[in-house]
């Protein structure tokens, strides 16, 4: 498989908007799609099975999907993939370390216990690769990304994906980076004084410009922008969406027990989700 797009797809509204903001994404890398409809046997209603004969009905309309997008975009190269499964599981097996899995969400009317466990949210923390959630597409105009570092070796790999998106919509690149002072919550502890306020948010900015004068370096012709912030990671990088277009994050992902479990930050951007955002794992080649 030589078509490094995947995108989940079930003829839901969501998915729709999903194949929609990949394919302009594809075009724009000469890359081709790879339409995979899993039908989950956990999502089907009450009553309903898997038959060998629903999945050559959604053969029939992803393909059918398949050739309307193609003619719409003058020949884009896209295949189908149809199976009966876990949707999670099948699409993890099509995330490699340089594939983007593109996956659709609609609006959250539900308790976030029940979201945190969205295929979104589920594919970003076991993909090899880059895993892509989108809400919607962004307004005409839109071009802006936003990516959040903190230093970490995968959120540098984040920062060159980032910048390579930026460079495709041909808008600029806003690095965020969110500081705060340990908290302290014993009365008796002394509270930092204002020479260590002064001196640890010197260190984050070194951090933050680190990585933007690395960014700048690599590319040259690109509008990048440093921004330190003094709040929590999640409220930073929400503060600086008002306009972007996309939103790049990388995650640690977690090992043993907790490898479904996202990084707290990567997160709690996801469930608070409102622009196409992509999340960068450790794997991912750039």
């Amino acid at each position: 498989m030589s078509d490094r797009t995947i995108v989940g797809w079930d003829g839901s509204l969501e998915s729709g908007v999903a194949l929609e903001w990949a394919v302009q994404r594809a075009k724009a890398e000469h890359d081709g799609i790879v339409l995979v409809d899993v039908e989950d046997p956990a999502a089907l209603a009450p009553g309903q099975v898997v038959t060998s004969e629903l999945v050559a009905r959604r053969h029939v309309a992803a393909d059918a999907e398949a050739q309307r997008v193609s003619e719409a975009n003058d020949g884009l190269r896209i295949s189908t993939h149809v199976m009966a499964g876990d949707r999670r599981d099948e699409l993890r097996g099509f995330s490699r370390a340089d594939t983007l899995v593109v996956v659709g969400t609609g609006p959250r009317h539900w308790p976030h216990v029940r979201y945190d466990w969205s295929l979104g949210a589920q594919l970003a923390a076991v993909a090899r690769g880059a895993v892509a959630i989108i809400p919607g597409v962004p307004e005409e105009g839109s071009t802006a990304v936003v990516v959040g570092v903190d230093g970490s070796e995968v959120s540098m790999k984040a920062a060159r994906f980032a910048a390579r998106e930026a460079r495709r919509l041909g808008g600029e690149l806003r690095i965020v980076h969110a500081w705060l002072e340990p908290l302290v919550g014993l009365p008796e502890v002394q509270q930092p004084d204002g020479r260590f306020s002064v001196d640890l948010q010197a260190e984050h900015d070194a951090i933050l410009q680190s990585v933007a004068r690395t960014v700048r370096d690599a590319n040259p012709d690109l509008t990048v922008t440093a921004r330190l912030v003094r709040d929590d990671p999640r409220n930073a990088i929400l503060s600086s969406l008002d306009d972007a277009a996309l939103l790049v994050v990388g995650t640690e992902q977690a090992r043993g027990l907790d490898r479904l479990m996202l990084g707290s930050v990567s997160h709690a951007l996801i469930l608070a989700i409102r622009v196409p955002t992509i999340v960068v794992a450790p794997e991912c080649l750039i």
